[in-house]
């Protein structure tokens, strides 16, 4: 029997265990981010590349939530302000767009106020270069409408809309999402064009860069979750499948973009915005998989070809090791690479519906409410998830992992009436082939593999080097063939069940290829959240009707609701309708078409169901 002091000990070691692409991608996180600030420290010059500053150690934060990240983070923040003449408003209306998104995300994840004044006092100055539907370049240029002004100013104004719940924020946004589809993005392709002059009606449709790219992307990503309107999902993936399809070379993005100064910032920015897509739960499993590999085939070529070891410095071009110095953007550039494929194969839980309000993602391991509460998750606050293929998830009512149990996978809008925020604990495993660890009994450098054929070529791009394999974990249902030899030959060693060391087969450090296979043996994990049988918590037969919805939505259970509580969100999990009820029945009239979910709570019960208007 364990004591209270092992099983503490073994919780911790569960919580802090990683597999996949944090495990490939931490160390040299943290290696670049180490290496950025030794070298550069807190800057006193380009206001812009020092937004990003603020950006890159804030992916730091949330991948670590270390208080070392905070503390660089305020520091950049004020120096900002010193070398600016003690202000934070610039001539460049894209530069102020940029410290304004890297402070709203600040606020988000640290809760610091100094961050969202910031913000509001940015984007305050931002409208005043407002024009014709569109942001000036800077404040010297009227007419001037670049996309690297713009794209930025839709994403902080949507995200500005959020906290406010302003109209005039949201139509800000949507007035420039226009503007921009309308004059700087090819109706064709996708792909964004750099700028429109409107005083001489030239567009300039030569340049086309990673970072503006990136930033519609983002724009109409941003525009979809407040909106709920699928039209800005789908422009943000057709400029995404742009640059999929005609950007890479050699699976490399814009590889023609190999300068530093500003354009070594570019396509840092666009991979940061990439990732984001990725991870939406409404496309396909197969895009946003797309997107994920190839970010991540870019960043293990940064990683693997692009650092320079004796310095952890990074090139404009990530096939190779820079030649020479390396400046603060180009540095900055290749940290939101590996920072962003060290979140790829995380799994993502939402606060409100359909993948709405704040959202955390958790590498694999056990979390209880401690651990989950360290990584911003409140207690009994999950409503949504998206996890990764290959992955599942096991939900838990109580702390400890104790409690009523749910085994999910897949992606879920909204987890089911028994289970909306009733979260307390929870388990993330690597449930689809195998996990390669370096050293015995399961220690040291870790990489996960779905089922597949492995050439050494390809376990290198994978982060796993030959003859560097020590022990093995097998996920039920699959079969995995270790081959000492390159391209499937020589010896071998075939296993279904877990290997803590390959000495006893004498087999340690020997692997050069390896193939995975399914046997179909695995337990299916459910792909949504299911509903459970009502119980204390929960209001007995409660139904609504009509469904769809006319002017007046009734509610039908045996309980009296007078004095309940209700809450009407709608698809984007904002809060349409608030009050008690009166009766068993709520007007709705005031509601435009839509899904909507309705949440009901009185004397400790509480359930969420969801109507069409």
């Amino acid at each position: 029997m364990k004591t209270l002091l092992q099983v503490a000990l073994l919780l911790l070691c569960f919580q802090f265990r990683s597999t996949g692409q944090l495990a490939n991608f931490n160390g040299t996180a943290e290696a670049l981010q180490t290496s950025m600030y030794n070298t550069f420290g807190v800057p006193n010059q380009n206001y812009w590349w020092c937004a990003h500053g603020v950006d890159a150690l804030l992916d730091g934060y949330t991948r670590t939530r270390s208080e070392t990240y905070k503390t660089r983070m305020k520091s950049l923040l004020l120096g900002i302000r010193s070398f600016n003449g003690n202000t934070y408003i610039n001539h460049f209306y894209d530069d102020m767009e940029w410290l304004g998104i890297a402070a709203l995300r600040a606020y988000h994840e640290t809760g610091d106020a100094d961050y969202y004044n910031v913000a509001t006092t940015l984007w305050n100055d931002i409208k005043g270069g407002y024009t014709n539907g569109a942001i000036d370049w800077n404040k010297g240029c009227a007419g001037c409408k670049n996309a690297c002004a713009n794209a930025p100013a839709v994403i902080l104004a949507a995200r500005i809309y959020r906290f406010t719940n302003a109209a005039a924020d949201l139509q800000y946004a949507t007035n420039i999402f226009a503007f921009m589809k309308a004059n700087l993005v090819d109706p064709v392709t996708g792909a964004v064009w750099d700028a429109i002059n409107l005083n001489t009606g030239v567009t300039n449709k030569d340049w086309i860069f990673s970072y503006n790219v990136g930033t519609f992307i983002a724009a109409g990503w941003e525009l979809y979750k407040v909106t709920g309107d699928v039209n800005y999902l789908n422009d943000a993936v057709k400029t995404a499948n742009y640059a999929m399809n005609s950007r890479r070379t050699n699976g490399m993005f814009f590889a023609d973009e190999t300068g530093g100064g500003d354009g070594g910032l570019f396509k840092g920015i666009f991979i940061r915005y990439l990732s984001e897509l990725a991870r939406e739960g409404n496309i396909p499993a197969a895009t946003r998989a797309g997107y994920k590999e190839a970010i991540r085939f870019n960043a293990q070529t940064l990683k693997t070809n692009g650092i320079n070891p004796s310095t952890n410095l990074v090139g404009a071009n990530w096939s190779q090791q820079p030649s020479g110095s390396t400046d603060y953007a180009t540095q900055l550039s290749g940290v939101m690479v590996i920072e962003a494929a060290a979140t790829l194969d995380q799994s993502y839980f939402y606060k409100d519906v359909n993948y709405g309000g704040s959202y955390w993602g958790l590498t694999a391991g056990s979390y209880n409410t401690a651990a989950l509460t360290a990584k911003g998750i409140s207690n009994n606050d999950i409503t949504a998830f998206a996890i990764p293929e290959g992955y599942q998830v096991t939900l838990f009512k109580n702390d400890n992992f104790q409690g009523g149990s749910l085994v999910v996978s897949g992606n879920s809008a909204w987890i089911g009436t028994a289970w909306n925020d009733s979260v307390s604990s929870l388990i993330v495993n690597y449930t689809a082939g195998a996990t390669f660890y370096k050293d015995c009994n399961y220690t040291g450098a870790v990489i996960s593999l779905p089922a597949g054929d492995y050439t050494l070529t390809q376990l290198q791009a994978r982060g796993i080097l030959n003859d560097d394999v020590s022990s093995v974990k097998v996920s039920s249902g699959y079969q995995v063939v270790l081959y000492e030899n390159d391209n499937f030959s020589g010896t071998t060693v075939t296993t279904r069940t877990d290997l803590s060391c390959l000495v006893s087969q004498t087999f340690n450090d020997k692997t050069t290829s390896v193939r995975i296979t399914a046997t179909g043996a695995a337990p299916a994990a459910l792909t949504t959240a299911q509903t459970a049988p009502a119980g204390k918590h929960t209001f007995q037969g409660l139904s609504l009707y009509p469904n769809p919805a006319g002017n007046t939505l009734y509610l039908k259970t045996p309980d009296n609701l007078t004095g309940a509580t209700v809450t009407v969100f709608d698809i984007t999990g904002r809060a349409r309708i608030t009050g008690r009820l009166t009766a068993n029945n709520i007007s709705v009239s005031g509601l435009p078409a839509g899904v909507y979910w309705m949440t009901v709570v009185k004397d400790g019960k509480k359930i969420t169901l969801s109507f069409v208007k």
